[in-house]
């Protein structure tokens, strides 16, 4: 500010030119160039001329001269209005005029009143100008021009109390700003009424939280059920609940002594075992876990998003690859039968980790693939197709015509459906029709992947707990 011509802060000086004119607030203000030409581009612009504002009156005046300001003149209006809240009092254009906005940025904001926020901050970013934060931008450009008096973000003047203009809409005078003391009209706005509560409220709040309101500080407290109610109708000292906790310290003699036998009992099979080393399991042990996974059916048309190549990279690991990229890392070969590992229901899957991986789950996308999976007669508990827990598909009706169910109506309520979309794209009308779970992957945004699995996982979890219990992940 000592670089301006003339002693005229630069905020006081701005807000006046503005406030002269309504229709239009730029007419008494220039920006020249290095060479004193005047330019209408604000990032050519070196300095910011006013034009005809009084020193003493803050008035307009054709006699006034100009008060000139390089266009980096810090002004009092903070880039952000919390930073006046901050530990160690609010700063200074003296000591930070790095915290301040611009005598040229406010130019430049008030030439871009009427544009829209993200207009407004693309111009900024061109035009090498410190936008103003989107959501303090209108209160800011109220201040600046005269239609309110204070804001919030304007650091006093040194050695005064004043933040704003006078209620009229123009700056006060020097003389005014220095015999400001507390009390004035600029914090009699920041000062709240003390809240008195209504006695008659108060004793209403009082009874009703001793008596009927019960407050779970911790599980030992929801376990405690001792709670004493005074309610009319109720036996004083009478327990409104179970004293769980207390038949827990009853029991607690008969759990040590069945924690007891139960660990001898397993040092005893411990040593038997050492023993007599147990013999190898037959061979096909591994071929009856398998034919009791459960599975997903995939669809094998080449535009579906999720095929053979990527599945075990999105259902297990959380990261969506394009199907193509998939196809061209494995050469084109595909694995007959995909093996991923899918969450347990008891854990933290829904925010997306895959660290505790338990149950196995087959992947297929044709149904000659399902048959072979099994050979139990329809409707047993050995038939491969009562193990499909989810069928994605792409849309396309002609997927089912080899499948138990070609019905989608018969298909969904016996797996859950999933179809996958972009989520830039409107999904198939014939999808509307059918019970289906719409997953929407992104384009680009690989890091929403987590997020978009750990919602199939939690939607498939909750249809096999209705719909197939005994395949319960």
């Amino acid at each position: 500010m000592g670089d301006a011509v003339g002693s005229l802060d630069p905020l006081l000086s701005l807000r006046a030119s503005l406030c002269a004119s309504a229709d239009a607030p730029l007419q008494h203000i220039q920006l020249r160039d290095t060479d004193g030409a005047v330019v209408d581009s604000v990032k050519d612009a070196a300095s910011v001329v006013i034009l005809h504002v009084d020193a003493t009156t803050l008035q307009v005046s054709d006699a006034a001269p100009e008060q000139v300001y390089p266009a980096g003149t810090p002004t009092r209006i903070l880039r952000t209005h919390d930073t006046k809240a901050r530990e160690g009092g609010a700063p200074t254009p003296e000591s930070e005029p790095e915290a301040f906005m611009s005598i040229a940025a406010l130019v430049f904001a008030v030439q871009q009143r009427d544009e829209r926020t993200g207009a407004y901050l693309r111009s900024a970013t061109l035009a090498q100008m410190t936008p103003l934060p989107a959501l303090e931008r209108p209160a800011v450009l109220e201040y600046l021009l005269g239609k309110r008096e204070v804001w919030d973000g304007v650091v006093p003047l040194p050695g005064t109390g004043e933040d704003a203009t006078a209620p009229n809409g123009t700056a006060p005078s020097a003389a005014s700003a220095s015999t400001a003391q507390p009390g004035t009209e600029a914090q009699t706005h920041t000062t709240k009424r003390v809240y008195v509560p209504d006695a008659e409220d108060a004793e209403f709040v009082r009874r009703l939280r001793s008596k009927y309101e019960v407050v779970l500080l911790e599980r030992d407290d929801a376990l405690r059920g001792s709670h004493c109610t005074e309610a009319d109708d109720v036996a004083p000292g009478t327990r409104s609940s179970s004293d769980l906790l207390g038949l827990r310290k009853q029991l607690a003699p008969q759990l040590e002594a069945a924690k007891r036998r139960m660990s001898s009992s397993a040092k005893a099979a411990t040593s038997s075992s050492a023993k007599n080393p147990p013999t190898s399991a037959p061979a096909n042990a591994a071929r009856k876990s398998r034919a009791q996974d459960p599975i997903i059916l995939l669809s094998n048309s080449p535009t579906a998003l999720v095929n053979m190549f990527n599945v075990k990279a999105l259902l297990q690991d959380g990261v969506f690859v394009p199907p193509e990229e998939a196809r061209q890392q494995a050469n084109g070969l595909a694995e007959l039968v995909v093996t991923i590992r899918a969450p347990s229901s008891d854990e933290s899957s829904s925010t997306g980790q895959t660290g505790s991986l338990t149950r196995r789950i087959l992947v297929v996308d044709n149904a000659e693939a399902v048959n072979r999976l099994g050979n139990g007669p329809p409707g047993s508990a050995q038939d491969p197709w009562n193990r499909v827990i989810a069928v994605f598909t792409t849309g396309q009706a002609w997927q089912f015509k080899s499948y138990r169910w070609t019905d989608p109506r018969d298909l969904f309520r016996n797996a859950m459906g999933v179809y996958v979309r972009w989520n830039n794209e409107a999904p198939s009308a014939q999808v509307k029709d059918w019970n289906v779970t719409q997953l929407q992957v992104d384009r680009t945004k690989r890091h929403t992947d987590k997020q978009l699995v750990a919602f199939f996982w939690r939607s498939l979890d909750s249809w096999v707990q209705r719909k197939k219990p005994r395949l319960q992940l």
